[in-house]
């Protein structure tokens, strides 16, 4: 199954409704009490992250950019989480709103921003649909071997696109093939596809439907007659980063498949960079010297993979070798360790992560027969990934 119709049958099952996909922030720190940076704690409900963030900004008069998250969370999901609002000045006040699908559970003060990453981990409780109940046993199993493996620490299908080929926009970006990012952007098999693939920019351009601004920005430069690298740039930096960032989790995925099929993906090699788990991300390069296979058994460290770039620590022998060798299918090496602003610093990201306070069971309601799984994982995992793995792993 391609990654895009494994997404959208990901959704169907666990996503139907906001209330079955249910996620609680754990958060890093609480906030002091005091500060010029207010903390709200709200709960979000079938919006986008970026609505939440309008409404918030409009509600304290404030730019979207003195608004800060540790991360984004699903539009179809009941979200809780914590927002920083930055306030110089601004006397103590109590804040009190509501809106669609928004709402304020309290309010608090600190002294920073909250910035992305500023996350323990996320704790969520999900309904899957579509499925017999009485399987829930079957399932329980296999979420005992997860418990005690640890999960692959995959990028969901999520961070590629609707189409699921992102990683192909970032790796045509970042060699420069502007021509074939043109392509990429352009391609489909309605009429507005067709003008552009015959060249007729206009045409294309004014059947183009409303709503997708990266089309329209390049087609109103090809319209003027620029050239494909000049109606790339008219592509906003943060879709660039986004295409690039895709490619970066793909090569990962890639490197963790690789490791997941030679079966070493929860086992430490020579010189291989270790992840310590309780050690805020602390990496260590495998000795000769090094007994710690007992260590990875209990999930305290794990095997790491790359996310590429200029200043990612580099894994030694044949470890470095085989990540290398993952990149030849994407065409890019070199690029991914330059300078560029569009590319993260780069880092180690571990192969499998714990999973914590797990429990599942089965019911049924107004809308059928559902088996409920509940659990906590580290953050910048992946829910879907282990109902993924609930779903279809064999025992």
């Amino acid at each position: 199954m391609i990654e895009s119709e494994q997404q959208q049958k990901l959704s169907e099952t666990i996503k139907n409704r906001p209330e079955d996909f249910v996620v609680d922030e754990l958060p890093l720190y609480e906030p002091c009490g005091e500060g010029e940076h207010v903390y709200l704690c709200v709960r979000k409900t079938g919006i986008t992250h970026d609505l939440m963030v309008r409404l918030i900004a409009k509600e304290f008069g404030v730019k979207p950019r003195a608004i800060g998250t540790a991360g984004r969370k699903d539009r179809n999901a009941v979200t809780t989480q914590l927002v920083s609002i930055h306030t110089p000045g601004e006397a103590n006040r109590e804040v009190s709103f509501s809106h669609d699908g928004l709402d304020l559970l309290w309010q608090d003060r600190h002294t920073n921003k909250l910035r992305f990453g500023h996350l323990l981990g996320n704790r969520f409780d999900i309904r899957i649909r579509d499925i017999d109940p009485i399987k829930v046993t079957t399932l329980q199993k296999r979420l005992e071997v997860i418990s005690i493996m640890g999960l692959s620490n995959a990028f969901g299908v999520q961070r590629f696109g609707n189409d699921a080929n992102n990683h192909l926009f970032g790796a045509a970006l970042i060699t420069n093939k502007f021509d074939e990012l043109l392509f990429l952007i352009l391609s489909g098999n309605e009429r507005h596809h067709q003008f552009a693939n015959e060249g007729e920019w206009k045409k294309a351009l004014d059947a183009w439907p409303l709503g997708n601004p990266v089309q329209q920005h390049v087609l109103e430069a090809l319209v003027c007659g620029k050239t494909s690298q000049d109606a790339c740039k008219r592509i906003s930096k943060t879709m660039q980063k986004l295409w690039i960032n895709a490619l970066q989790s793909h090569i990962f995925n890639r490197t963790l498949s690789r490791r997941q099929i030679d079966g070493t993906w929860d086992t430490l090699l020579l010189g291989d960079l270790a992840w310590q788990h309780d050690g805020g991300g602390r990496t260590f390069e495998v000795s000769e010297e090094d007994d710690l296979q007992e260590r990875a058994k209990q999930i305290e460290i794990s095997p790491t993979g790359p996310l590429w770039g200029p200043k990612m620590r580099m894994p030694s022998g044949d470890v470095l070798k085989a990540e290398l060798e993952d990149l030849v299918e994407y065409g890019v090496r070199d690029e991914l360790q330059q300078n560029d602003k569009l590319l993260a610093a780069g880092a180690r990201r571990p192969l499998r992560v714990p999973v914590k306070n797990t429990s599942i069971g089965s019911g049924v309601d107004e809308h059928g027969g559902f088996v409920r799984v509940q659990f906590e994982l580290p953050a910048g995992s992946y829910a879907t990934v282990l109902i993924d793995n609930l779903l279809t792993a064999s025992l």
